[in-house]
């Protein structure tokens, strides 16, 4: 989402001063906290006010702790921001306006009513009430305040789900409504905001599984099948990991511990499982695992564990590419190339498109059979519709053909047939034809093994029926998914060179593997414990934790329906 906030206040002169800001995020904080997108500096404002998100085009305002109030006067937990629409956030005033192009939404932001607003009378009655004032001592009130909170909002809420010796065994008691406190729903849960029932289908009870599930029918696997997830997860209820009522994002747990308590001995948890124990980034993360195709599937390999190769049947050299001399081009004189002449960012900045023939190779490589005579080229694909272009230009060159280019051609003295003097015997014919053959034959040859196709393509030749050579183009398996389950994209690591990640630039093989290291990545990453100088990454900034098919696996359906593990989830 691209946001554009007009800040607005008014100079001494009663004048309007606009301060103009863009925001590019998924989803923009209007909070009082200092790391808010859009900070609203007023002690009036809760420190977690509310969030403006992107609900597919249209822009919200999703209130989380404390009510926005609208124009109509009513306290509000979700509103859209549609051009003329206001909401007011404690002393602000929140109004959308007309969207400038290429913005998802645009919003002036203006101190309404400014703490200079308050009544006098009231400021200077705050100012002398104080514990002097009612003779109280400072050190006992504050015991007696701490011994107040402790007993209220801890031993209270505590004594009724503790097993403690001094429990009443009298009839169930109601607590005050101020304990029960549940918090703003995520943004998929907001319709069934106000259906308790929906989830909580017994009162007073937990939430059951088969609740979860009466909506959640395509998830995937928590882990592999083969790793018998109904034993691993046997006893645990969706809600030990997924709580709602915590905030608008997400509903699954975000520490470190979620996954830890797991994964520090995980190969001890299932017998047979491929991962290695892990506790945190920085100090004990296994080298990455990296998914390679095969001609069935694809097959996972550690980094580190021996040479990591793609057989993607690809002849390419990135060293050669990326040359800083430049490489050769058939009408200019070298080329300096980067990375971003072949990988170009897709529409959602966060991968790359495909690289493709026509739309990256070939101005460069041109695909041309008989430069001497002709600019024409054979098409790129089946490599039978390749070796028709060359029989026909070669067969019409031996019957039409003027001199010079017949001559350059075939590289014998003559022309055409049908130009020469006289009709042609049958005879006459089959000799053209045979030499238009004979020529088209070696050119072939030269197109599939030596100059042209060969320069990219891993290519096959073997003895077709008639006893004459048939070449096979090897079908191309490069990968485009390293890590299909891990959390990454692009567009976060703009501001980073590639060659910082990627080791290209001396690879003289397609085979190479140019994946960044784990050492690589922790030159700027550090682990769940905070650091000045690196990102602070905890499991969940990388991983999910549904298991999902691989686009390798043949088995794969993107559109398919996915099954819960039998025995996995239900009512425990």
């Amino acid at each position: 989402m691209k946001l554009l906030v007009i800040t607005q206040s008014r100079n001494r002169a009663g004048r309007v001063v606009q301060v103009r800001k863009e925001i590019n995020a998924d989803w923009i904080r209007v909070v009082r906290a200092a790391e808010s997108e859009v900070l609203l500096a007023d002690p009036r404002i809760a420190l977690s006010q509310g969030l403006i998100v992107d609900r597919d085009g249209p822009v919200y305002t999703e209130g989380e702790m404390g009510n926005l109030t609208s124009t109509t006067k009513k306290a509000v937990r979700s509103m859209r921001l549609a051009p003329g629409a206001s909401v007011d956030v404690g002393p602000y005033k929140l109004t959308a306006i007309d969207t400038p192009e290429g913005y998802s939404g645009a919003i002036t932001v203006e101190l309404v009513r400014p703490p200079d607003n308050v009544a006098p009378e009231f400021l200077a009655r705050a100012s002398r009430l104080s514990l002097k004032s009612l003779g109280l001592p400072k050190r006992w009130v504050a015991l007696g305040l701490f011994a107040l909170v402790a007993v209220v909002f801890f031993m209270l809420p505590a004594g009724r789900v503790l097993d403690l010796p001094w429990k009443a065994e009298a009839g169930p008691t109601m607590t005050s409504d101020r304990f029960w406190n549940p918090g703003p729903v995520m943004l998929a849960h907001q319709p069934i905001e106000l259906k308790c029932e929906a989830c909580h289908e017994v009162a007073f009870q937990q939430v059951r599984d088969a609740a979860c599930l009466e909506c959640h029918q395509k998830i995937g696997h928590h882990v592999g099948q083969d790793l018998k997830p109904a034993a691993l997860f046997g006893g645990m209820r969706c809600a030990e990991c997924h709580r709602d009522h915590k905030g608008v994002k997400s509903t699954h747990r975000d520490d470190d511990r979620f996954c830890v308590d797991c994964h520090r001995d995980v190969r001890g948890r299932a017998n047979g499982a491929q991962s290695q124990n892990v506790t945190d980034f920085q100090k004990d993360h296994p080298a990455f695992r990296l998914s390679i195709p095969q001609d069935k599937g694809f097959k996972r390999v550690r980094m580190g564990s021996g040479p990591v190769e793609e057989a993607s049947n690809l002849v390419f050299p990135h060293a050669v590419h990326l040359d800083p001399q430049g490489v050769r081009h058939p009408d200019k004189d070298k080329v300096k190339l980067d990375c971003a002449a072949c990988h170009q960012p897709d529409s959602s900045q966060r991968s790359f498109q495909p690289v493709s023939m026509g739309k990256h190779c070939l101005e460069c490589h041109r695909l041309e059979f008989e430069p001497a005579v002709t600019k024409r080229q054979v098409p790129h694909g089946a490599p039978s519709d390749a070796i028709t272009v060359v029989q026909e230009f070669y067969a019409n060159l031996a019957l039409n053909g003027v001199k010079d280019s017949f001559e350059k051609a075939f590289g014998v003295p003559g022309e055409g047939l049908l130009r020469r003097v006289g009709q042609p015997s049958e005879p006459q014919r089959q000799a053209a034809l045979a030499l238009a053959g004979k020529k088209a034959a070696q050119v072939s040859e030269e197109l599939f093994e030596i100059r042209v196709c060969r320069t990219c393509h891993a290519v096959l030749k073997q003895d077709g029926a008639d006893g004459k050579p048939e070449w096979t183009v090897a079908k191309i398996r490069a990968n485009n998914t390293w890590m299909p389950h891990a959390r990454f994209d692009h567009k976060s690591h703009a501001q980073a060179k590639c060659a910082d990640c990627h080791d290209v630039a001396k690879s003289k093989r397609s085979a190479d593997v140019a994946m960044p290291t784990l050492e690589s990545c922790r030159e700027c990453h550090a682990g769940s414990k905070p650091s000045e100088t690196k990102v602070t990454s905890n499991c969940l900034l990388c991983h999910g934790f549904h298991e999902q098919q691989h686009p390798w696996d043949p088995a794969f359906k993107p559109k398919g329906k996915t099954r819960v593990a039998k025995g996995a989830a239900g009512d425990r």
